[in-house]
């Protein structure tokens, strides 16, 4: 690591997506931070009329799907009406057979494969959760918002915290508190007017991460 800095000091400007990161980088006098831009300009945003919480990502451990299945299970009864959505690459055999194991209702917990239309499934939804151990940045967090979604997310490194402004688009709970996740969720579910205000505060806050906004920092680098 010693010799990783030493070398990066002599960089015009070192470049980290988050400020939780820029952090862990102190002995650097050249660095910036500068997240990545909204991956599309969404045509849609969600009406929050279906009950529907979705997730994506792919299914390995970083992603949590586990924690987020197990909070799950301690309120999906509680809401009948609403249904879990997961949508990713990789092997749903293990998170399939850990919803038998806790006896979550298969009729209303579905784990998809990856889709060709995200934007969609973000607009037939009315909350989004994010159960990730650790990030690089959460670039799924700003398309869900950008979609009108209010979240409900762990505090993970790195990431969440810099997108989020906790209890006024979403709500950031503690890395890995399962109770204090499905808390979280249960009230955002239960709340309507909760979530159409954190929604309207979504759309205004994630514009931040237009790729004009993004593309005049990387300017401003270029140029100084």
């Amino acid at each position: 690591m010693y010799s990783l800095v030493s070398k990066l000091k002599h960089l015009d400007q070192f470049i980290v997506l988050t400020e939780e990161d820029k952090k862990a980088w102190a002995e650097l006098p050249n660095i910036s931070v500068i997240p990545d831009p909204l991956s599309f300009s969404p045509t849609q945003k969600s009406s929050l009329s279906v009950k529907r919480v979705i997730a994506v990502g792919r299914y390995v451990y970083q992603k949590g799907f586990d924690l987020l299945l197990q909070a799950w299970a301690t309120i999906e009864r509680q809401y009948p009406d609403w249904q879990l959505a997961v949508f990713g690459d990789g092997n749903r055999t293990p998170y399939e057979q850990q919803m038998k194991e806790l006896g979550i209702d298969d009729s209303r917990c579905h784990l998809y494969g990856p889709t060709t239309d995200i934007q969609q499934e973000y607009v037939n939804s009315s909350l989004f959760a994010f159960s990730s151990r650790f990030e690089g940045f959460g670039m799924v967090l700003v398309e869900a918002m950008a979609c009108g979604l209010p979240v409900v997310s762990f505090d993970c490194p790195c990431g969440p915290k810099d997108i989020v402004r906790d209890s006024e688009d979403g709500i950031l709970v503690e890395n890995g508190n399962i109770e204090l996740l499905a808390m979280s969720l249960s009230k955002m579910m239960r709340d309507e007017a909760l979530r159409q205000a954190m929604s309207k505060a979504a759309l205004k806050n994630v514009q931040r991460f237009r790729i004009e906004q993004i593309a005049e920092q990387w300017r401003n680098i270029f140029e100084s």
